[in-house]
């Protein structure tokens, strides 16, 4: 879209800016820009009122949940716009983003990353399933934001997964997108479904009896129970006593009907 915004300016003069609607930040630049592509005071002046307002109503509906996310890390694989726009978002909540993805990035796109995460950050280009599951575990990511074909990747290592492909279900663009952003973010960490996943199963944490010690004495007893004559309260009145053998262990035993 970026080519086609300039092959617009070049031959009907249509003013262009590339900005981003993830994040408090960038939101607040993009409208900003975007008043002044237009080149009018008077939308200039109503942007910042609007600006004001809504940041500061904002940034007040945040405040229980950015104390959930605090300094969780994040590992962001995602490629074009999203690869820098999203990482504004997440820095807004006080998220560290230990690497992104570059699939589709330009050049452009991976100066923009530097300028918000510096020069030392990691970029990804192997988007296997072993590749993302070795960097969660090496940077200790607490969750895994990508598009919708990485789930299954993500739920089968037991790791938190969020969708940020334009065909999820929620809208994570402006400033109300926010507030839906960090909402599923705390959701998805802290459910409680991920410590369920990681916790042993029961039988596994048990001790092995002595080889075949426990099956053979439970077999035993069910042999004895078989052998056993019933209580002679439960004998029909009348009857003597009576004998109950076992061909397949000739054992015969005498019960009195008392």
């Amino acid at each position: 879209m970026v080519n086609v915004a300039r092959k617009l300016q070049q031959q009907y003069g249509t003013p262009w800016f590339e900005g981003s609607f993830y994040g408090i930040t960038d939101t607040s630049q993009a409208l900003r820009d975007f008043a002044k592509s237009i080149n009018d005071v008077e939308l200039t002046e109503r942007t910042e009122v609007l600006i004001l307002r809504e940041e500061a109503r904002i940034r007040k509906d945040l405040e229980p949940w950015k104390a959930r996310l605090k300094d969780k890390r994040v590992l962001l694989f995602t490629g074009g716009v999203k690869s820098w726009s999203v990482i504004s978002a997440l820095q807004d909540l006080g998220m560290v983003v230990v690497a992104t993805g570059t699939n589709k990035s330009t050049e452009e796109d991976k100066a923009r990353i530097r300028e918000l995460m510096g020069e030392d950050t990691m970029m990804i280009n192997d988007g296997s399933p072993k590749e993302l599951i070795r960097i969660v575990r090496e940077y200790k990511a607490d969750i895994l934001i990508a598009g919708g074909r990485n789930m299954y990747t993500a739920l089968k290592a037991k790791i938190p997964f969020l969708d940020i492909n334009q065909e999820r279900e929620f809208g994570y663009e402006g400033y109300q997108g926010m507030l839906e952003l960090v909402r599923q973010l705390a959701l998805t960490i802290e459910s409680p479904v991920w410590e369920a996943v990681r916790t042993p199963a029961p039988w596994k944490s048990l001790k092995p009896s002595p080889a075949g010690e426990g099956w053979v004495r439970e077999n035993q007893n069910k042999e004895k129970n078989l052998l056993e004559p019933p209580h002679p309260s439960l004998l029909p009145q009348g009857e003597g006593a009576h004998t109950v053998k076992s061909t397949a262990l000739n054992v015969t035993e005498e019960v009195d009907n008392g």
